[in-house]
């Protein structure tokens, strides 16, 4: 079946648009004409080469494993609220994320640091641990599955290669959509005839999209790696940043033989807490230090002397300073009202002219202004040391 923009599957979702093509499946955009809202919708092919019998056991696959992921309910995990088949074609209908993949920013050679690689990896680390406690491996992890949304989360998308395991029988057989994108892919995702992939095959997958957005280059794939060892390029050799720690992390995340890796996901995100914690003890530390050593810088031309007081001196000026001026009021206002009169009543006792009062007492009242004005300036100020 070939969907067209604008067709409406299931009589409820409208496509809108192509979202992305690959060999086994196509993703678009609908709208969910029951809800009103966005939906991804991901059709995937049949195999061309299987016979009646291995398609009868590939449906019946991928309703498990569609079941298994609409049980699924984590804030890096786009929610799997439908599925269904039409002739011969299957499709998953899931959230629509809004957002960059970490492809795309990669096309545009914005290599993001080993910081911010960090903050997405715990994200990332979180979402896939849920899914092995619930028997699910996403199979097919790297940076065009992971979608940088533009508040800053990181959404684990494209479940298509999903498959739902028995974690006492980790090498159960399954019917698969595809092999992976080699760059991403462990050696023992290849073999279909046993299953072999377990958690380990995620870490695999994982540790590649490490190496790739902390180089910009995607890893070799690991039938390269098999025959020439020494193709690939370390890690400090195309980025001299990356620290040692980070270094021996991806090394071991993507060892050829699944028991050289971590046995899980929750190892690596135990590991990176580790990092973390360290990270963040010695920035503490660092800034104990700076704090810790004499300001010998100039103080500014508008700064106030109170500001370079030590803390215990700064603390008692506050607190003197708004006391003085109410006390000094109280005090010097009606001394000076009580002088003032006593001249007043005295030059006018002595004298019948106005004008010699007023020349007498009006310089006085003025003088005894000016007075407290000096006086309430000077206990403003903070006290000497």
């Amino acid at each position: 079946m070939s969907v067209q923009i604008g067709e409406v599957l299931k009589d409820r979702y409208q496509i809108k648009a192509i979202l992305g093509e690959g060999g086994m499946g196509t993703v678009y955009l609908a709208r969910d004409l029951l809800t009103d809202r966005l939906r991804a919708i991901k059709e995937l092919y049949p195999d061309p080469l299987a016979d009646e019998a291995r398609l009868q056991a590939a449906r019946q696959q991928f309703r498990r494993e569609a079941e298994a992921l609409s049980q699924l309910r984590h804030r890096n995990i786009p929610r799997v609220s439908d599925y269904f088949d039409i002739d011969e074609n299957e499709y998953l209908v899931m959230d629509y994320i809004e957002g960059e993949s970490l492809a795309d920013i990669l096309s545009h050679q914005k290599r993001p640091t080993e910081r911010l690689v960090c903050a997405w990896l715990e994200q990332i680390l979180d979402a896939l641990d849920y899914c092995h406690r619930h028997q699910v491996l996403h199979r097919d992890i790297k940076p065009a599955n992971i979608i940088l949304t533009p508040e800053g989360q990181v959404m684990l998308v494209d479940f298509s290669l999903v498959k739902v395991y028995d974690p006492r029988n980790p090498r159960t057989a399954t019917i698969v959509h595809g092999l992976g994108t080699p760059e991403y892919t462990p050696l023992e995702q290849y073999d279909t005839g046993t299953g072999h992939t377990d958690t380990r095959s995620d870490v695999y997958a994982l540790g590649a999209t490490l190496y790739h957005l902390l180089t910009g280059h995607a890893p070799q794939p690991v039938s390269q790696r098999i025959l020439n060892p020494d193709t690939q390029p370390p890690l400090q050799e195309l980025n001299p940043r990356i620290s040692p720690w980070m270094t021996l992390f991806v090394q071991k995340a993507m060892a050829i033989h699944p028991q050289d890796r971590f046995e899980s996901v929750r190892e690596m995100r135990k590991e990176l807490d580790q990092r973390l914690f360290k990270l963040k003890r010695e920035s503490r530390a660092a800034r104990v230090r700076r704090s810790a050593e004499p300001d010998v810088s100039e103080p500014a031309e508008n700064s106030t002397p109170q500001a370079h007081h030590p803390p215990e001196i700064r603390h008692y000026v506050q607190e003197y300073t708004p006391r003085v001026a109410p006390i000094v009021t109280r005090i010097l206002v009606p001394v000076t009202v009580i002088v003032v009169l006593a001249v007043f009543v005295t030059v006018l006792l002595a004298t019948t002219s106005s004008t010699v009062s007023a020349l007498v007492i009006g310089p006085m009242i003025l003088g005894g202004l000016i007075h407290h004005k000096i006086r309430q300036h000077r206990h403003r100020g903070p006290p000497r040391y």
